[in-house]
């Protein structure tokens, strides 16, 4: 059975939650042991760089003038 997201809630992250996430993707680039990967290297490489492309799309939003992050349910 599979399941389908439609839309993945962002209430309660914040900017830097964001980056943060920025930072891993960037960091497994610079990684010293060499760039690891796990799977078929073409697929990972490819959903890596989509992820990157998307990650700096979110924060370049997130950052700019007159964006508010959702906030949390309570």
């Amino acid at each position: 059975m599979a399941t389908t997201f439609e839309s993945i809630s962002l209430q309660g992250l914040r900017v830097t939650h964001l980056q943060q996430l920025q930072s891993y993707i960037y960091a497994r680039e610079s990684d010293q042991d060499g760039y690891w990967y796990y799977g078929n290297k073409k697929q990972f490489e490819k959903r890596h760089n989509e992820l990157k492309t998307w990650i700096n799309n979110a924060v370049d939003y997130a950052t700019s003038e007159g964006a508010k992050m959702p906030k949390e349910k309570k």
